[in-house]
C-alpha cells in the first residue's frame, strides 16, 4: 500500500502559463463559464444544451460539469457525500529569478506539492473576484497520470467503475447523459511531470478537476486573497479523499512555473516576493 505524501523526484522543468480555455484544459477536467463570453474569447468544440428557464427571464446551460461519485471503487468501501467548503486562499509569493547578463528578473512559482482526489471530482468557483481584475487572477497547475502498473499489465486502470447504460434525458429538467460524458478517474500512476501544464484564470472562470486529476493545490497571483467555494465528494479516509506527492528537485525548488509580463497578467508579479 503506498504511503502519502509520497516524495517524487523531478527534474528541472519549466512551465510557461497559457491563458485558461475549455478545450486546452479538457484532458484535465472542465472550465465553468458563460459559454457565450467564452466563444468570444475563442473558437470552442463544447457545445452545451441551453433551454429558456425563469419564464424566459433566463438561459439555463445544462450540465456545464459533472459531479460524480466513483467512491464505490474506493478500498475502504466507506460510502461518501457531498460537502461543500470554502477555502479563502492567499496570493503566493513568486520567486525573482535573474540570469547572468540579463536585464529584468522574471519571476516563477515554484510548484512542490501536486495532489489528487481519486475517486471525485473537485469544483473550484471563484466567489467576489471580478472577471477584468488586473492585479489579482488564480493559476491552474495540471498534470497527467502516468500509468501505473496494474494498467500497463491489465490494459485496465485501477479504480475505474464499469461502463453503465447512458440513462435518458428527462423531458421535464433537461437531463443530460452525466454518466456518460462524465470524466472517469485516472489510475493510480503518479504524475508525468514532462507534461505539467499551468493556465492563468480570472473571476469569471470556475474549474473542475476530473477525478483523480494531479493538480497544484490553489495558487493565488497578486494583491488580494481570493475566496473559492469548493463542492466534491469525501467519505472521511484521508487517502480516499487526496493523495499527494512531494516534488524533489536539485536545489530543492521544484517544478518552475513561470509567470511572464503579458497583457493578461500585468500586474501580478506584484505578490510579495
Amino acid at each position: 500500500m503506498t504511503a502519502w505524501p509520497k516524495p517524487v523526484s523531478a527534474a528541472a522543468v519549466e512551465v510557461k502559463i497559457e491563458r485558461l480555455d475549455g478545450d486546452a484544459f479538457a484532458p484535465f477536467g472542465t472550465v465553468i463559464q458563460n459559454p457565450a463570453r467564452a466563444e468570444r474569447r475563442a473558437s470552442s468544440t463544447l457545445r452545451l444544451n441551453v433551454v429558456e428557464a425563469n419564464q424566459g427571464s433566463a438561459l439555463k446551460y445544462v450540465d456545464v460539469s459533472h459531479l460524480t461519485n466513483h467512491y464505490g471503487s474506493a478500498p475502504s468501501g466507506r460510502p461518501a457525500r457531498p460537502v461543500v467548503n470554502m477555502f479563502v486562499c492567499k496570493p503566493r509569493p513568486l520567486r525573482a529569478r535573474r540570469w547572468p547578463g540579463a536585464g529584468e528578473a522574471d519571476h516563477v512559482f515554484d510548484v512542490r506539492v501536486l495532489e489528487r482526489h481519486p475517486f471525485t471530482p473537485q469544483t473550484f468557483v471563484p466567489v467576489g473576484l471580478a472577471a477584468a481584475d488586473p492585479k489579482t487572477k488564480y493559476l491552474v497547475v495540471v498534470a497527467p497520470t502516468l500509468p501505473d502498473v496494474q494498467q500497463a499489465a491489465t490494459g485496465v486502470a485501477s479504480g475505474l467503475r464499469k461502463p453503465r447504460p447512458a440513462r435518458p434525458s428527462h423531458p421535464t429538467t433537461q437531463l443530460s447523459d452525466a454518466e456518460a460524458l462524465a470524466p472517469k478517474p485516472k489510475g493510480q500512476g503518479l504524475p508525468d511531470l514532462s507534461k505539467l501544464r499551468a493556465f492563468l484564470a480570472d473571476g469569471s472562470q470556475a474549474v473542475t478537476y476530473g477525478p483523480g486529476t494531479w493538480h497544484a493545490p490553489m495558487v493565488v497571483l497578486g494583491e488580494e486573497p481570493v475566496d473559492f467555494v469548493v463542492v466534491q465528494f469525501a467519505n472521511g479516509v484521508g487517502d480516499e479523499d487526496c493523495q499527494e506527492v512531494l516534488l524533489q528537485s536539485e536545489g530543492g525548488k521544484g517544478v518552475e512555473v513561470v509567470v511572464e509580463m503579458t497583457p493578461d497578467s500585468p500586474q501580478l508579479v506584484r505578490s510579495k516576493l
